[in-house]
């Protein structure tokens, strides 16, 4: 009888699962000569931190102290990916004392010209203070042309932001793609839950959508600039607007908002009402076109007969689907707390307290 054993050898058993899915775990050599330009600029490889068989290098934080956009020192941490040859995405993390963080990424096929990119942008773009709130702003660096010398040019598009006011975590969303609204969401920390009225941020301008309750989650919208870099000039813009308004909204009484903003809020709830008024517009006047004598080729009667699909058509084109509602008058609001503790058996109820959910 013949026994046949195979013993795997030892370069064979010790090959990470990285590598089994085609990354080349980074060799010592290969590390020397990605950090060479980061080494030149004061950023030293963190090799305990990194992870040299998904091709990731992390670099060893540094301190930016008393930074004169955010206040106080930010905590800034470089991460470099290789994940397939002549392809390299850099990522530089801030962090503030607070548990904020803000990302600013590119991607290319040289990382000496990454970090150069990355390193033109100041850190205090990325974490900026409000009337002592601090809002991080994410970003990343795209190229938009290439000259005949083959350098890119780059620009800078904001993504996210997220800011910490009063128990309160707001969250912007600026990924919804060309010439649609920003997504902002508002949620309490923890097990609380949030009571707010829907027009919180509507008040303060036209582009601003009401704010509808989706669970723990309060979930509306912004109408920005279409095209860069008006976009990210126009976002960071409403969100200087919108925190301190926040953070003035949650630091006073319930009652005192619609004292505030009265008139503003008169003309949020027209504003809502204008797609109902429209339909009802409509109905009204299509009795009336029987009145009306046209002739059989006629344009116009053409237009009328096929004025229903053509409403469909313009609706779904436009950036956002309007919603058909009848909106609550704008009352004073009774409550005396913004944030409920759900853990504590207190259940919310805005019928009760005067806070509207609609």
């Amino acid at each position: 009888m013949v026994r046949v054993a195979y013993t795997p050898s030892p370069s064979t058993s010790t090959v990470p699962q990285a590598e089994s899915f085609g990354l080349v775990p980074l060799t010592h050599h290969a590390i020397l000569g990605l950090v060479a330009p980061f080494s030149q600029r004061g950023h030293q490889v963190d090799l305990t931190a990194s992870d040299r068989a998904q091709r990731r290098l992390r670099f060893k934080p540094i301190q930016h102290p008393d930074l004169p956009s955010a206040g106080e020192s930010i905590t800034e941490t470089l991460m470099l990916d290789n994940p397939e040859p002549e392809h390299f995405h850099l990522r530089r993390v801030l962090s503030d004392g607070a548990g904020l963080s803000s990302t600013l990424e590119i991607e290319g096929t040289d990382p000496g010209v990454l970090l150069e990119q990355v390193e033109a942008i100041e850190v205090g773009r990325q974490i900026v203070a409000a009337e002592g709130i601090h809002i991080a702003r994410s970003y990343r660096l795209q190229p938009i042309a290439a000259s005949e010398q083959s350098s890119a040019h780059w620009r800078l598009r904001l993504e996210k932001a997220e800011a910490q006011v009063e128990g309160v975590c707001l969250n912007l969303n600026a990924k919804t793609g060309r010439k649609m609204p920003a997504d902002v969401e508002l949620r309490a920390k923890n097990d609380q839950r949030l009571r707010v009225p829907a027009d919180l941020f509507a008040v303060l301008d036209w582009k601003w959508r009401p704010m509808r309750p989706l669970g723990r989650f309060w979930r509306g919208s912004v109408r920005i600039a279409a095209d860069e870099p008006e976009r990210t000039r126009d976002i960071e813009a409403k969100l200087a607007e919108a925190v301190p308004h926040l953070a003035k909204t949650l630091r006073s009484d319930p009652g005192e908002f619609h004292a505030r903003w009265q008139s503003a809020r008169w003309r949020v709830t027209f504003q809502r009402a204008i797609p109902m008024l429209i339909g009802l517009s409509l109905l009204g006047t299509a009795p009336l076109i029987q009145l009306l004598s046209l002739e059989s080729a006629s344009l116009v009667r053409m237009f009328i007969f096929h004025a229903p699909p053509l409403l469909m058509i313009g609706i779904f084109a436009m950036r956002e689907l309007p919603v058909i509602e009848i909106p609550p008058l704008p009352r004073r609001l009774i409550g005396h707390d913004w944030i409920i503790d759900d853990s504590k058996g207190r259940m919310s109820n805005p019928s009760v307290q005067g806070v509207e959910a609609g």
